[in-house]
């Protein structure tokens, strides 16, 4: 058997200048993919989400989840002295990456310009809310302001209440796609040898994430009214309570009328089938409640664990209700070692794997999260500044080091 390659990004360089959740999910999927990520922070603070909570070891909870795999670089960009820092670094790297309010790189006299004069090769990503342009671009944009202007909150909850989505959804939806940018461009400058700007922003991204509703609204003139657990478009189609107090998610609906009458045979009421009032999935919806309370009574008749049977054995996607501490001990994550553990200044810390496996190619989790500044000394050494000029720099709130700092 051959040995692994290295994995897909190793080598390259990512200068990471961002914050909060969208930018830093971002660059670490890249750390998992083998980039050396180096995490521009402000000296003594670092970046915001470390204030959320104190529970992993003192960090927080947002900061072990989205940066592990990178180095932390306490500099100050508010200083002459920082900006020719980082200029510097950008000579050597490959990708640049920051989520502030657009234009405060603009206020430091920073940007895709300067930093191409210095590396024409460089690919600078920005992550916004709203946009480099236009009225709203100057917003600050959290993760249930985008829900909100989005209309992705009216969408979600039950009919009688609306519900953020519990997840940061727009900022997983702007990492996700800001990831996808920077490998094309990456790929693209293989090609032609020259970088670029990639531009993300959260309200385009959850946009193009919001599937058949603009459709239902644009060419069914009527907006997707809020369905709690059921789907929008299909029945039955959602969970249902088992006899022993526990919910099975079923999913046989959507007009299939295979699926639909193999369901009615597996609960035992193939009358269901020939009743006119489900024959099609139309139908199905028009009479949910009278279809959920037929539905209903078959499921209280078994347990949960004879339902979830029951439908694999005849095929019918089924599955558990699980609570998050169910899932967390899901027999998948045993199959797979999705949790691993990695050291951190702190101690070991939990992270997820990269989820997807690739053949020859390693998915990389070295690093923990890191204290704010616990490798400016380093990247600074390796930069060839001495002891003593770290040390001026540190005095002069121009860098902090992890010494200096006392981030939990």
């Amino acid at each position: 058997m051959n040995a692994q390659a290295p994995a897909g990004l190793n080598g390259i360089t990512v200068l990471d200048l961002t914050q909060g959740v969208a930018g830093p999910f971002c660059t670490r999927l890249m750390s998992q993919m083998g980039a050396r990520i180096i995490k521009i922070e402000r000296p003594g603070t670092g970046d915001l989400i470390r204030f959320w909570d104190t529970i992993v070891h003192g960090m927080c909870s947002g900061h072990a989840w989205v940066n592990p795999g990178k180095e932390s670089l306490a500099l100050n960009l508010k200083e002459e002295a920082g900006r020719e820092i980082l200029m510097d670094l950008v000579e050597k790297a490959d990708i640049v990456i920051e989520n502030f309010v657009p234009g405060t790189l603009e206020g430091w006299h920073l940007g895709y310009e300067a930093f191409k004069a210095r590396n024409e090769k460089v690919i600078f990503c920005r992550i916004s809310g709203f946009g480099q342009e236009g009225a709203y671009s100057d917003r600050a944009a959290l993760d249930l302001i985008v829900q909100g202007e989005t209309g992705l909150i009216s969408t979600n909850g039950t009919p009688d209440e609306p519900a953020k989505i519990s997840l940061s959804v727009c900022d997983i939806s702007g990492a996700m796609y800001a990831t996808v940018g920077i490998l094309e461009a990456l790929f693209h400058r293989e090609r032609t040898g020259r970088g670029q700007e990639v531009q993300v922003a959260l309200f385009d991204a959850i946009m193009t994430w919001t599937g058949y509703f603009p459709y239902m609204l644009w060419y069914g003139g009527k907006a997707p009214q809020r369905v709690g657990l059921h789907h929008h478009t299909m029945a039955p189609y959602g969970p249902y309570m088992a006899g022993d107090g526990k919910q099975v998610i079923v999913a046989a609906g959507g007009g299939h009328t295979v699926m639909w009458r193999k369901f009615c045979e597996a609960i035992g009421d193939i009358a269901l089938f020939d009743d006119p009032r489900f024959a099609g999935n139309k139908e199905r919806l028009e009479n949910r409640a009278a279809l959920d309370e037929r539905v209903g009574a078959a499921f209280a008749r078994h347990d949960r664990a004879y339902w979830l049977d029951q439908f694999h054995k005849c095929q019918i996607p089924a599955g558990a209700l699980n609570t998050l501490e169910d899932a967390l001990n899901h027999q998948r994550f045993k199959d797979r070692a999705m949790v691993l553990e990695v050291e951190s200044a702190v101690g070991p810390v939990k992270v997820f794997d990269f989820p997807p496996r690739l053949s020859d190619a390693p998915s990389v989790n070295r690093l923990g999260p890191p204290l704010v500044g616990e490798h400016t000394g380093s990247i600074l050494s390796e930069m060839g500044l001495s002891g003593d000029q770290i040390a001026d720099l540190a005095s002069r709130g121009i860098i902090g080091t992890m010494s200096e700092t006392n981030n939990g």
